[in-house]
């Protein structure tokens, strides 16, 4: 008989192995309220340190602010892609798209900035209906949790690095709660990389700003077209080192099952 748990480890894993960034959703198919409840909730079991929670999500709901977030995505990854990177840094970061006609398009969506239009949640691009925003407490050692207010950090700890390790777990489990539950995402910081961006976005959505940052966004919806293969992946055994860099693991793969 099956081992139960060894079952649904194996759905686990597929569930890892089957997520995609999704950038084509079905825009005007609401995404319920109902669904975005259990996929927060699946963010909020992120382990964080001393369980301090660092984060806290907005829902942007209001069209004109989801565009303008997705217009600094545009724009600064035209900048990026368009002016700053040469060409061939483009060609060598995406040699793994085999099929040239592949490789020449995804090209041309980074330097005109098409890669990123999904974010506006605009029909016209199969926009994502659902962007979530998330912020983390960039002080947040030692003042997040009332039992903990006032003790401080501790020297030499960096507590915004705190942050954003937990958030970044926080969204993971997002992602992976959505794929779960038949719906698309993907993650984006493009539009968060340069401070003037982070600031115009903390002002667009009333984040006290520098106290509270926000980091990383996630669109969500209901894919438009089917996606099953992504880039590919590096094995356990090119990435894991025994005891010393270089030293690579070779892992006994008949005893596996």
């Amino acid at each position: 008989m099956e081992n139960p748990d060894s079952s649904n480890g194996e759905i686990m894993l597929n569930l890892i192995k089957g997520r995609h960034a999704i950038r084509d959703y079905e825009t005007n198919r609401p995404v319920s309220e109902a669904l975005l409840y259990k996929i927060i909730e699946a963010g909020g079991y992120a382990p964080s340190a001393e369980n301090q929670q660092p984060w806290r999500v907005i829902l942007v709901k209001d069209q004109a602010k989801q565009r303008r977030i997705g217009e600094l995505a545009v724009e600064r990854t035209i900048e990026l892609f368009g002016r700053i990177t040469p060409r061939q840094e483009i060609e060598r970061r995406l040699n793994y798209v085999r099929a040239l006609p592949s490789r020449e398009r995804t090209i041309d969506w980074l330097i005109t900035g098409r890669r990123f239009e999904y974010i506006k949640g605009e029909p016209e691009t199969d926009g994502a209906p659902i962007l979530l925003v998330l912020v983390v407490e960039a002080t947040h050692v030692g003042n997040s949790q009332p039992t903990l207010r006032g003790t401080g950090g501790v020297y030499g700890w960096s507590s915004l690095r705190h942050s954003i390790i937990a958030g970044s777990m926080f969204l993971q489990n997002c992602w992976l709660a959505a794929t779960a539950l038949g719906l698309g995402a993907c993650v984006s910081s493009v539009q968060l990389d340069h401070y003037d961006d982070v600031r115009e976005i903390s002002e667009l959505l009333g984040i006290p700003h520098p106290h509270w940052t926000p980091i990383m966004c996630l669109a969500i919806g209901y894919p438009k077209f089917p996606r099953v293969r992504g880039p590919p992946r590096q094995p356990p055994e090119e990435i894991t080192y025994v005891d010393t860099w270089g030293k690579n693991w070779q892992p006994q793969k008949k005893s596996m099952k």
